[in-house]
């Protein structure tokens, strides 16, 4: 069966009849199972030029289908719903639609990267995944993902700074992400710090827990980070075309 009719086989698509008798012979019940008909009529000709547009999206013009990246995935192993080869098929189909299925589980890649070691055409898959939860994200499909909540505490942490302080890091992330900071795994991880850590190195974590340190002449490096991470976003912004997107009515968006 070609894997896009594997869209086909959902239970919302499958039909049976109680009673039905064809020619004399009765087919009732699962003997009349069918998939109902239906026309895809709603492709996005942009939607592989788009997840192209973003990091790690580049490469997806390569893949051939060859199913690599599936079968070394780690998170299919334990969810066969995870299907990168089909959501990469999707795309370059431009079956928005379809991919949107799949919008809460898609983020879930682990980033063992043990696809892109398999993949015979370097698409880099792994790239491919988080670029397509990116997609998902500025288009307005999904919340903002707990890894890009991640991503954005450190990246301001080095803009401010220059170096990465782990506690600041981690405490703003889980305010950010409304997680508490009472965790059994956190409090462990504590625990072991204090038995085994010199107290030297314990006393200036703690230091740098209250103030900040800086690294030297760090402005003029900061403000070109920052002014690339502006050009960066604009280019991402101008090829998902968010500024039409934001002029839509709220219910077309989130549709």
């Amino acid at each position: 069966m070609p894997i896009h009719e594997k869209s086909l086989i959902r239970p919302e698509n499958l039909k049976t009849h109680d009673e039905l008798v064809i020619d004399g012979v009765d087919v009732s019940g699962h003997w009349s199972t069918f998939i109902e008909s239906r026309v895809v009529d709603d492709y996005n000709e942009a939607l592989e030029d788009e997840i192209a547009a973003l990091p790690g999206g580049e490469h997806i013009h390569r893949c051939w289908q060859c199913g690599s990246c599936t079968n070394s995935c780690t998170v299919n192993a334990i969810n066969p719903d995870f299907n990168p080869r089909y959501w990469i098929y999707l795309i370059r189909m431009g079956m928005e639609s379809e991919l949107l299925r799949d919008k809460d589980i898609i983020w879930q890649c682990v980033s063992c990267n043990k696809c892109t070691y398999a993949c015979p055409r370097d698409v880099f898959p792994e790239g491919v995944m988080k670029a397509t939860a990116h997609w998902l994200e500025k288009k307005g499909h999904t919340e903002k993902s707990p890894s890009m909540h991640f991503d954005e505490v450190f990246t301001e942490q080095i803009l401010k700074t220059g170096k990465i302080e782990e506690s600041r890091t981690i405490r703003r992330f889980f305010a950010r992400t409304k997680q508490s900071l009472m965790q059994d795994w956190m409090i462990e991880m504590v625990k072991k710090m204090l038995r085994g850590l010199p107290v030297g190195l314990l006393t200036r974590m703690g230091l740098a827990t209250f103030v900040a340190p800086r690294t030297s002449n760090w402005s003029a490096a900061s403000k070109a980070m920052q002014e690339y991470i502006d050009e960066q976003e604009g280019k991402h912004e101008e090829a998902l075309n968010l500024a039409a997107l934001a002029k839509r009515p709220e219910q077309d968006v989130a549709a």
